[in-house]
């Protein structure tokens, strides 16, 4: 167990998640044209550009006399590699986002009159949502909990969370939070979770298609892939069709396979897969006329997905799986197949953008949003990995805290909205990361229109339905309507138990 005392920071925001996340569906519509796949690469500065500071020049709404008297607000957090800097940071670099986090706190800080002491866990992200559970009966440590959404929402029912909802100072209409997970995890009248610009993971874990700009101007019949985005003909067919012209057999043994290069390269038994469930907009759960859970999914259309993906990975030459072995190692894997020039198409989450692989990549790349299951869908959709933080409050949190942990939690977000969020997203990613302009409308595109499925955040309690797509296509199982009709019942079932839960859980 590390433990960091000091000023609370959570590097950069979620971004333009902003009204990005107006609705669970609010999908994309193109941007302008794009400019050309072969674009040169951009002035690296570690300057803010002034036309863009404006935007996230956003306030709250936080009485300007609130001040605790240095009060201690404790958060308990992940110390892994992807999220040990979204809480606090360690060790400082000097850089232009540990200097923007560092303002950040200071302000949040100076203002409240606080002192926020984190203390990050080793081990998996079920031993901090343990911790939560057990305050109860250990006795209370820690005023919000900050941890991977898959692993805490399972326990809502077990009135372990604060209602948000019923929190002073806490505004969670407002801009720097996710309007769309908001939607996708208030439950009733209630809402016990939230996230946004507070939390650089939901922004991190966002998968992408990543491809060789290089490689596709070897190819001279392919027509500019942003330009192909923007019409909206960006579809896993053509991504099929186009995968088979990038491939050469250099290893001769007449298949696809790791030392060939590659078109398209990815993972079909792992997380790899998930992110197809928000490209191809197909809905697990929805709400009723009373915001709770109901089963909706479009059996066509998903048996049609499994078809498509089935024959992406394995019916397509040039197409290559990447092997699950442990943790989510395959995506190091992939990036490092990307990064020696010997795959034109990738899935992945952009933090892969800033590990050493594709840092020292000496290509240009490109960033579109995953395909369309076909031209008839509407939009383009994005995923954020399940792994992304959600914050929240312990129920623990005596009553006459609560208050003072909603004017925190409030600070934290809007002020990492407009000091951490441009120098990460207008500097960092779009300047260092994505050197490719052309790709800027791409992320905005993909930033600006998540997918998020209640269905993915309770799935440990509704037999993991997402991860069945991941079986079927990751051992290329046959009969998939069949599949996918047998977990009707079950599921079902136990949406039913978990709405019961939820309906009787009280601000007591």
């Amino acid at each position: 167990m590390k433990k960091s005392v000091g000023t609370l920071s959570l590097i950069m925001a979620v971004l333009m998640l902003l009204g990005a996340f107006a609705g669970l569906t609010a999908c994309s519509k193109p941007h302008g044209e794009g400019d050309s796949t072969s674009t040169a690469s951009v002035e690296v500065t570690d300057t803010i550009p002034a036309e863009t500071t404006s935007k996230y020049e956003i306030g709250d709404e936080i009485p300007t006399t609130l001040n605790f008297g240095g009060e201690t607000v404790t958060i308990v957090s992940r110390s892994n590699k992807w999220v040990v800097d979204e809480v606090t940071i360690d060790n400082s670099d000097g850089g232009l986002i540990d200097s923007a986090v560092e303002r950040r706190n200071k302000v949040v800080e100076q203002r409240l009159g606080i002192t926020i002491e984190n203390t990050k866990i080793d081990g998996n992200n079920y031993v901090v949502a343990d911790i939560i559970r057990n305050q109860a009966a250990t006795g209370h440590l820690y005023d919000i909990f900050a941890n991977s959404v898959y692993s805490t929402i399972k326990y809502t029912a077990e009135n372990c969370f604060a209602n948000l909802k019923s929190v002073d100072n806490l505004d969670l209409a407002r801009p720097y939070w996710s309007q769309g997970f908001n939607e996708a995890a208030s439950i009733g009248d209630k809402q016990y979770f939230c996230t946004g610009a507070i939390a650089l993971s939901m922004y991190r874990f966002i998968f992408v298609t990543f491809f060789n700009a290089d490689l596709f101007n070897t190819v001279p019949d392919i027509p500019d892939l942003y330009t192909t985005v923007n019409n909206h003909q960006w579809t896993v067919d053509y991504q099929m069709e186009i995968c088979q012209k990038f491939w050469q057999d250099v290893d001769a043994d007449q298949k696809t396979s790791e030392g060939d290069i590659c078109g398209f390269v990815s993972n079909a038994d792992q997380i790899g897969v998930d992110p197809y469930w928000s490209a191809f907009k197909l809905p697990i759960l929805t709400k009723d006329s009373e915001n709770y859970l109901v089963y909706s999914l479009d059996l066509e259309r998903t048996v049609l997905a499994v078809d498509k993906m089935q024959k992406l990975f394995w019916g397509t030459e040039g197409a290559l799986s990447i092997k699950h072995t442990s943790g989510d190692a395959e995506q190091e894997d992939i990036a490092k197949k990307f990064s020696e020039s010997t795959a034109a198409m990738v899935t992945l989450r952009i933090i892969e953008a800033e590990g050493e692989y594709m840092r020292g990549m000496k290509d240009t790349y490109g960033i579109v949003p995953l395909p369309m299951l076909n031209a008839e869908q509407d939009d383009y959709c994005s995923y954020a990995h399940d792994q992304m933080t959600a914050f929240g409050i312990a129920n623990t949190t005596p009553h006459d805290r609560r208050d003072m942990i909603g004017a925190v939690l409030e600070a934290m977000a809007s002020e990492s909205y407009r000091t951490v969020t441009p120098a990460y997203y207008e500097v960092a990613l779009k300047n260092k990361y994505a050197k490719d302009p052309a790709s800027w409308d791409m992320l905005d595109i993909v930033t600006e229109n998540l997918y998020i499925d209640p269905g993915v955040l309770y799935t440990k309690n509704i037999e993991s339905v997402h991860q069945k797509f991941r079986t079927i296509i990751g051992d290329q199982l046959n009969g998939a309507s069949t599949r996918f009709k047998v977990l009707e019942r079950p599921v079902k079932s136990k949406l039913d138990t978990l709405n019961e839960g939820l309906k009787a859980l009280t601000d007591d």
